[in-house]
């Protein structure tokens, strides 16, 4: 086998690899959930009233950055699942990525209702897992000192918006 088709080999399964792992917890700039464009069609499939509201909450946030949202679908789809024996609350993860990997062409946001929480928490996860979608990866105390974002990953978190550092991210990542 040529150098160059080793080469060739070895980026095409990283990069099937990474397109078949579970949902990246990764950094906080661009190494989320990477969208392919800044225009967003939102929809939802079956949501409990909490689903609702949280996909509501979380693509209101969204809009106050450089990405456009729009109801309908087709970039991103959100469902709520029951699933017990896991930690999670919400988890979002690249459905479709584009034709050379680079981008995520349809990405699902699922909530995951077995667990009890408020509305304000459910306001949280929304606004979280929608971050997401917009490239954003876990914040933790060391770069969210005043712990004024929801990407902190914690239905704890005392704040339920993007604050400028995500916004700034979103912008800087898109």
């Amino acid at each position: 086998m040529s150098q160059i088709k080793r080469i060739l080999w070895t980026v095409t399964a990283g990069a099937m690899i990474a397109a078949l792992c579970t949902p990246a917890y990764a950094g906080h700039d661009n190494e989320g959930t990477d969208p392919d464009n800044r225009n967003q069609a939102v929809k939802g499939f079956n949501l409990t009233a909490k689903g609702q509201g949280a996909m509501e909450w979380g693509k209101t946030q969204l809009e106050r950055s450089v990405i456009t949202t729009s109801w309908g679908g087709g970039d991103i789809e959100v469902h709520d699942y029951t699933t017990s024996g896991v930690t999670w609350a919400g988890q979002t993860r690249c459905k479709e990525w584009n034709a050379l990997w680079t981008s995520c062409d349809v990405i699902t946001i699922q909530f995951n209702t077995y667990w009890k929480f408020s509305d304000w928490e459910w306001l949280v996860i929304g606004c979280h897992e929608m971050g997401h979608t917009g490239d954003l990866g876990h914040r933790s105390a060391s770069n969210d000192t005043d712990d004024n974002s929801c990407m902190r990953g914690s239905t704890g978190s005392a704040y339920y918006k993007f604050d400028a550092h995500d916004l700034n991210a979103i912008a800087a990542g898109t």
